[in-house]
């Protein structure tokens, strides 16, 4: 299996020529898109961890239904709902506990909620996924996933958390490797403070801070996850 992201908070996971896409929202242009689509192998699922837009977009899940128009969407019930009202049907409604298969790729889904915004605004449903036993990503959450991270998306920059909340989710959950992920809204020195306090705390357990290449930057760039 091997991955490479799109912009913030979006993921192209590839596997016996088939590929997944998680969370592709509004930080990804068309552009973006259109080359994730047409480098990519043909996509076997859709996940969404939950109805903000940075993670889906229903113009973004069309032009990937447009590929693969049978591919299943998997999220959660108030995502299912938006779909359904921008005459996307069908997706099916997924929650803690439960496994799906699309494709190559086994889906286990862990998380319930949303991390909290602000006091005014509601929090949401929102799910975390584990792919073929490998990578596990949360969507905007930092709760614990439910096992022993091989290899877990840390969501860096995002606005309902700070640096010591992502620390304390990096030192608990105490991954073999990690990925940086919420990173569209940090400047590049931002990014490189925060990286930084990262790299401290996996070097109290012997983590590995990994880099998954960007389509937008190559093409053609993978990194391969079994390994």
């Amino acid at each position: 299996m091997r991955c490479f992201r799109l912009s913030h908070a979006g993921l192209v996971l590839e596997r016996e020529n088939a590929s997944l896409f998680i969370d592709p929202g509004n930080f990804s242009t068309e552009r973006e898109l259109s080359t994730a689509l047409e480098s990519a192998p043909e996509p076997a699922g859709i996940v969404i961890t939950h109805e903000h837009a940075d993670h889906f977009t229903p113009e973004h899940v069309r032009a990937i239904l447009a590929i693969s128009p049978n591919a299943p969407i998997f999220t959660t019930a108030a995502t299912a709902a938006a779909l359904e009202t921008a005459g996307i049907t069908g997706a099916i409604v997924a929650r803690e506990g439960d496994t799906h298969e699309a494709g190559p790729f086994t889906l286990e889904f862990y998380g319930r909620r949303h991390e909290v915004l602000h006091s005014s605004i509601p929090v949401i449903d929102n799910l975390g996924v584990r792919v073929n036993g490998t990578l596990a990503w949360g969507g905007d959450s930092l709760t614990r996933p439910p096992f022993a991270a091989d290899m877990l998306g840390v969501p860096i920059g995002s606005p309902w958390s700070n640096i010591a909340q992502v620390m304390d989710f990096t030192l608990g959950a105490a991954p073999r490797r990690v990925f940086l992920t919420h990173d569209g809204m940090l400047s590049s020195r931002g990014l490189e403070l925060f990286t930084e306090r990262v790299r401290s705390c996996l070097a109290q357990f012997g983590g590995e801070l990994v880099t998954i290449p960007r389509i937008d930057e190559d093409p053609a760039a993978r990194l391969e996850l079994d390994i």
